[in-house]
């Protein structure tokens, strides 16, 4: 029998990796939303600092696009419109995503479900929202507020998105849910919630489309889905992610899980019900918006619980409160070694994510507060729109600058992210899926 040499692989010839046109491997999903996160911070804050300074130098123009009578519009509104989608559905739901695709594998210890799903809903959820936030130039938001003011079409992108990261979720977890850490259930109600709300969101905007409806029911609907995204989804996840990010920082257990599942309860009746505050229309019963504004109240009752258990579960560990890896960033310090395999914490660029996140919100926070009371004394003493906004310039300037600030330290992120891949020393870490004690210690 003959052999052609030519067809035989020498010993010295590795063979060729095929990489599939959507990465699949472990984490990858992670990964990438962390990068996608990095990069809205970016541009949130670059946003944010327009948005003040179109309050400081008023600008506005419209350029007709000569197609269906349809033009490239700025202006304030559309600028904050914006700024909140880019923060909200842009930096904060990524790094959500992202929380979701890394503690899933490691509290189970089995590995992600649909992995390369997960990375198409990655592309989908990012590029819808592009697409969203560029519609916002053209298009009328209407009765609308921020959080709901894109096409329905765009809408549909952004719940297709949503519902694979949460199929992905529940294929994985959904055995394990009864049983599973806190954790799992606030991230499971975060999901369907988000997936819920921009389902209905996008349903409303189809049915104005085609039947016109009245502004009142439009922005009815938009002031609850408003307010609810924030408390159900950010608020969620935001206890999802401390309840396994402090044990894990301290080295420690939860100190009470019984704690954990009471908070979790709270929040899951009172959430829901939180969005109704908004509903500040005659047209609404006053026990109805009555019952939203004492609902968000006692959002302050699981929000108390998981700093009470959190402070216990701390215990005997508070040098770790002061260090920069748990303290500013802390998902993404903990997560993104993890993920890239690389040995990396602290530096001067974490310090500066740090001190310039928590200088730039706070100088911000406190010159847009007092702004905001100025003008209200100011209005409240028959003082003329135009001169107000002069007299405001002071606090708005300082509010630019300490969004400036915070738009270093996504920068100080992306440069963060970039050395530790390109220059971080390899290790290894339990890769989840191993074994539930190796996930567990992850």
């Amino acid at each position: 029998m003959t052999v052609n040499p030519k067809k035989l692989r020498p010993y010295d010839e590795p063979p060729k990796r095929r990489r599939s046109l959507i990465p699949s491997g472990p984490d990858s999903a992670a990964t990438g939303f962390f990068v996608a996160a990095a990069l809205w911070l970016a541009v949130a804050t670059g946003l944010g600092a327009m948005a003040i300074g179109l309050r400081l130098v008023d600008i506005g123009f419209s350029l007709p696009l000569g197609l269906f009578d349809l033009s490239l519009t700025f202006d304030m509104r559309r600028v904050d419109y914006a700024f909140v989608n880019a923060t909200v559905y842009g930096w904060l739901t990524n790094v959500g995503f992202a929380a979701v695709a890394f503690m899933t594998p490691r509290l189970l210890g089995r590995t992600l479900a649909m992995e390369a799903g997960l990375n198409g809903a990655l592309a989908i959820w990012n590029l819808s929202l592009a697409g969203g936030i560029a519609a916002l130039y053209v298009f009328d938001p209407g009765p609308n507020a921020p959080l709901t003011a894109f096409p329905w079409l765009i809408d549909g992108g952004l719940a297709t998105g949503a519902l694979i990261v949460t199929g992905a979720f529940f294929a994985t977890a959904a055995t394990s849910l009864r049983t599973g850490y806190v954790s799992l259930w606030f991230a499971g109600v975060a999901l369907l919630g988000l997936l819920g709300l921009l389902s209905l969101n996008a349903g409303l905007g189809l049915l104005d489309f085609f039947f016109d409806l009245a502004d009142l029911p439009v922005a009815l609907a938009s002031a609850y889905i408003e307010r609810a995204i924030p408390v159900i989804w950010l608020l969620g996840m935001t206890h999802a992610t401390l309840h396994y990010l402090v044990p894990r920082a301290a080295g420690q257990p939860t100190a009470w899980a019984g704690i954990g599942m009471l908070s979790f309860v709270t929040w899951l009746v009172v959430a829901p019900l939180a969005g109704l505050s908004s509903l500040a229309d005659a047209s609404i019963p006053y026990a109805i918006t009555s019952v939203g504004i004492v609902a968000t109240m006692l959002l302050l009752v699981p929000a108390a619980l998981t700093a009470i258990n959190s402070v216990q579960t701390m215990q005997g560990r508070w040098t770790l409160v002061f260090s920069v890896g748990t303290a500013a960033f802390a998902l993404a310090e903990h997560a993104l070694p993890r993920i890239l395999r690389r040995a990396w914490g602290g530096g001067f660029l974490s310090g500066a994510q740090l001190w310039l996140t928590f200088a730039g919100v706070t100088v911000a926070g406190l010159a847009l507060m007092g702004g905001g009371m100025a003008e209200a004394s100011l209005l409240g003493q028959g003082t003329a729109s135009d001169a107000v906004g002069d007299m405001l310039l002071g606090y708005r300037a300082i509010a630019f600058a300490g969004f400036g600030m915070v738009a270093l330290a996504g920068l100080s992120f992306l440069v963060n992210l970039f050395l530790m891949y390109t220059s971080g020393e390899r290790v290894d870490y339990a890769v989840p899926g191993t074994s539930a004690t190796a996930a567990a210690g992850h």
